[in-house]
């Protein structure tokens, strides 16, 4: 693509852990893509959780904190906690929920090392899945992190920082694609970057192009 074929310069966006599908739609709309490490960090919102398609709808996957619980710290500041073995937890749903998926098994040893290894910090752990989702896509993002909080950007830059929410209906329909229990649930929204990956392998792309 070359840069008249996208709406913005670039995207500013919370590091979000596997973010969902609407974020990465809204993130490919410039070749440039801000992660706001200076933000605080906010309650009940995507920056330490993530969904997968279930037969009973979606399951969330919650990383504990040991620091941050308040919107006073910045996300850089945020610890996570390994006082409960989430990483095993999430492991195991991932298997449980993503192992008959198509592509799992071709990809499942890149994904191992995220509920193994342990990082001290949320917003690196958060970062490590987006650089990994951007390269399984064929890195058409430039990351780059933010060196300084800035509230307000100008008109060519895309701020999705608080409108991507678990709360928020995405704004446009998502284009359908194959799930393991449509069966059972019918196709699920807006689920993570890790449901659409494990269920449509390099197709994701286009997917996400809506």
């Amino acid at each position: 693509m070359t840069q008249t074929d996208y709406l913005y310069k670039q995207v500013v966006a919370a590091p979000l852990p596997f973010p969902p599908v609407s974020w990465w739609q809204e993130a490919l709309k410039a070749p440039v893509l801000i992660l706001d490490v200076k933000e605080h960090y906010q309650k009940m919102s995507y920056r330490n959780r993530y969904y997968l398609a279930d037969k009973k709808g979606k399951s969330l996957l919650s990383i504990p904190l040991s620091s941050g619980r308040n919107q006073r710290i910045p996300m850089q500041s945020v610890g996570i906690s390994y006082a409960e073995p989430w990483q095993k937890v999430h492991w195991r749903t991932i298997q449980t929920l993503l192992g008959n998926a198509p592509f799992f098994e071709y990809i499942d040893y890149q994904l191992f090392p995220f509920f193994e290894e342990e990082t001290a910090n949320l917003c690196d752990w958060n970062i490590a899945t987006i650089q990994w989702a951007n390269r399984f896509l064929g890195s058409p993002l430039e990351i780059r992190l933010s060196s300084e909080y800035i509230e307000t950007y100008d008109a060519d830059t895309l701020d999705i920082r608080d409108t991507i929410h678990p709360k928020n209906i995405p704004d446009a329909a998502q284009r359908p694609y194959y799930q393991v229990f449509s069966e059972d649930a019918g196709f699920l929204p807006d689920c993570s970057i890790l449901d659409l990956i494990c269920c449509e392998g390099k197709y994701a792309t286009h997917i996400l192009k809506r």
